[in-house]
């Protein structure tokens, strides 16, 4: 498992870490909060390459006009 160059073990240490200056009921909380923020951050980002999508199209030209 690599997940941003992060090793298992470091996400274990890491989560551990957490745990232990958190607290599991914080820690609860705190990933909440935080799935929250990137659903929120993922549907932001969704909408703005939608809104890229639907104004950048590159005009057509007609076959009927002569340069």
């Amino acid at each position: 498992m690599n997940i941003f160059n992060i090793g298992s073990m470091e996400l274990i240490w890491v989560l551990v870490i957490a745990l232990i200056i958190l607290g599991p009921n914080k820690l609860v909380k705190f990933s909440k909060e935080l799935s929250g923020i990137l659903k929120k951050s993922k549907k932001w980002i969704y909408e703005l390459q939608n809104s890229f999508d639907v104004n950048y199209q590159p005009e057509q030209k007609d076959k009927n006009d002569v340069d």
